[in-house]
């Protein structure tokens, strides 16, 4: 528009005919030195002037006639070609503009340009009001006001990258905005420069795209991803637990493989395994102290009675997990013994055919140090543990029988030994 402009200016008619006058001014300028010329020639040679004068100035003032009409005639022609060529000029630059703009306000992508000096905003289209939620109008009252827009975290970052894109003329950058709302967004704005005939840059046009949707997605996938991940950790910590407790039928190795997998799973400092003698008597199996608590050197009983701890009573009773994230503000919590100050307090049944076998008990100094998490995978354990406790015990079983069968079948043969040689006596 600015070249359509220029061009009005320079084949306007006030300048066409301010042009012609000063010709027209130059050529009777040139008549009247002719003439004086004329007469002075005259005079020196003492010729008669009248006739010569008349001659003169009719023939300057018909050259200059002539020229005049040919010079007016071209100039109104030369007016008419640039005013049509104007006229096509400006349709065609309001039909592209009227192009850009139906194109720059349909698309999803908000396309912006700026002043690469001095950063302000020199356009946007409509879709800056769709994606930010704040009008165009605001460019005119302060065209920086972009900048507000971006999350005050990713704002330094960015406007380094876009300060440093006005010498290189690339950026491409990923980052959040805020809403009015406090609604955050992801745009991804791309743009490259604008260079005049020297080479440098004066502007920078790009898009900028919502990409919130697909940010979001993106946390998903990685999210079920670390979920699937930790799953698969999980299982295969359970299976090779499960494995090493039935590996070896002993009480004992069962008992202490039981600890070392419960703490892979879960970060206890101290730990008992509890067995029912019988409704409410409970003896300590086997238990992995606190360091602090061993140098203590507290005697305490093997055996204890729930009915003196009433959440070790609830848990055998209902075969169902508790975990206590502070002691101290559960009013049912009683200290166990040997094991020092419990902030956290995490128990599981150990239940094999529907019978509570004991339980685990795991404690921690810091409060909040277990989560249901936590209790979801010492329950998992517990159910191949309490089998595993209970093939142990039949396994003492049958080396308790077999031990007394042997014996008895040893004494059986020695009788059987005694009465032959008692017979073969009396036959003799």
């Amino acid at each position: 528009m600015e070249r359509v402009d220029r061009l009005r200016r320079e084949f306007s008619p006030s300048h066409t005919s301010t042009f012609g006058w000063r010709v027209s001014a130059t050529l009777f300028c040139l008549a009247f030195v002719l003439c004086a010329v004329a007469v002075l020639a005259a005079r020196l040679h003492n010729f008669d002037i009248s006739s010569l004068l008349l001659g003169v100035a009719l023939a300057t003032f018909c050259v200059v006639a002539f020229f005049l009409s040919r010079f007016l005639s071209e100039a109104r022609e030369q007016e008419r070609r640039a005013a049509s060529a104007l006229d096509t000029m400006e349709t065609s630059l309001l039909e592209s503009e009227e192009r850009f703009r139906q194109m720059a306000d349909n698309i999803q992508e908000i396309f912006w340009m700026i002043d690469a000096e001095n950063k302000k905003t020199l356009y946007v289209n409509s879709a800056y009001e769709t994606i930010t939620g704040r009008s165009r109008a605001a460019f005119n009252d302060n065209p920086l006001s972009y900048e507000e827009i971006i999350h005050p975290d990713d704002r330094e970052q960015v406007l380094l990258k876009l300060e440093a894109a006005t010498q290189s003329g690339d950026f491409d950058e990923r980052f959040r905005i805020v809403l009015p709302s406090g609604e955050e967004r992801w745009v991804w704005v791309r743009g490259f420069p604008v260079r005049d005939d020297q080479g440098k840059i004066r502007r920078l046009v790009g898009t900028a795209l919502d990409i919130t949707t697909q940010k979001h997605a993106e946390e998903e996938v990685a999210r079920n991803l670390s979920l699937a991940e930790s799953a698969w950790s999980e299982a295969d910590a359970l299976r090779k637990a499960t494995l090493a407790l039935t590996e070896d039928l002993r009480m004992d190795s069962v008992l202490d493989t039981l600890l070392q997998s419960l703490l892979e799973l879960v970060p206890y400092e101290s730990a008992q395994i509890l067995l029912l003698e019988s409704d409410s008597h409970l003896f300590v199996a086997r238990e992995a102290p606190r360091p602090d608590a061993a140098k203590q050197a507290v005697k305490y009983p093997s055996t204890l009675n729930a009915t003196d701890f009433p959440l070790l009573q609830r848990v055998a009773a209902n075969q169902s997990g508790l975990v206590l994230s502070d002691t101290k503000q559960e009013e049912e919590w009683r200290p166990l013994k040997g094991l020092g100050p419990l902030r956290s307090w995490l128990c599981v049944p150990l239940v094999a055919s529907q019978h509570t076998l004991g339980l685990l008990s795991l404690g921690h100094s810091a409060p909040d140090s277990f989560t249901h998490e936590h209790l979801r995978l010492a329950k998992s354990l517990a159910i191949p543990a309490a089998a595993a406790i209970q093939n142990a015990r039949l396994y003492e079983c049958a080396k308790i029988y077999g031990a007394e069968l042997e014996k008895r079948t040893s004494d059986l043969q020695e009788a059987h030994s005694a009465l032959q040689r008692f017979q073969s006596g009396r036959l003799s």
